[in-house]
């Protein structure tokens, strides 16, 4: 596998912060995303250039240089190649299970920074919490009365914040899932 040599640096990294070497900590990250439970009902898919050869079959479309050009239109923001836009949108027309596919990697790429976001509000309120635990004990010098006002409040901002962004975020892969099975022609979008 080829990495990029920061990305290498981070693994190493937090490889060690976990007490792991980078090959060690890589088979345990893999592990646990190939047996995660959401993998369970994926049906085993052809890998191309892999298993029988018979099993995968070349076609061939012809499209005109404006079919083209809008498909890379389209599939480059994706994080798709042409062809991968192609097959995705084949394969969203043949099967009704969404979760079969995954969302374009552009997409995915966005969840993972909220999600990398919605942790870190969860640490700085955790480090919150734990400031005004240490403030409530009788040796601090701090005023403990002066903290869970602001605090609460914050809470709620984050609280609205959130869930704001869950719904934006579920419009959004809605979208998707709409774009590919076509069902946002059938809303009027």
């Amino acid at each position: 596998m080829r990495l990029k040599d920061e990305l290498v640096a981070e693994i190493d990294r937090v490889a060690a912060v976990n007490g792991q070497t980078r090959s060690s900590w890589m088979a345990s990250v893999l592990t646990n995303a190939v047996l995660a439970p959401g993998n369970d009902d994926i049906p085993a898919m052809p890998i191309q250039g892999r298993g029988d050869p018979d099993d995968l079959i070349r076609v061939t479309v012809r499209l005109d240089r404006r079919e083209i050009e809008g498909i890379d239109a389209v599939a480059g923001p994706m994080g798709m190649t042409r062809n991968e836009w192609i097959k995705r949108t084949l394969r969203w027309q043949l099967w009704d299970r969404a979760g079969v596919l995954r969302l374009a990697p552009a997409t995915q790429a966005e969840i993972v920074k909220l999600r990398k976001q919605v942790l870190l509000i969860g640490r700085n309120i955790n480090q919150a919490v734990h400031a005004m635990n240490a403030a409530n004990q009788p040796e601090s010098s701090l005023d403990i009365a002066r903290i869970p006002g602001p605090f609460i409040e914050k809470c709620e901002e984050l609280k609205t914040l959130l869930f704001t962004t869950r719904l934006a975020l579920s419009a959004s892969i809605g979208a998707e899932v709409g774009y590919w099975t076509e069902t946002y022609r059938a809303s009027g979008a």
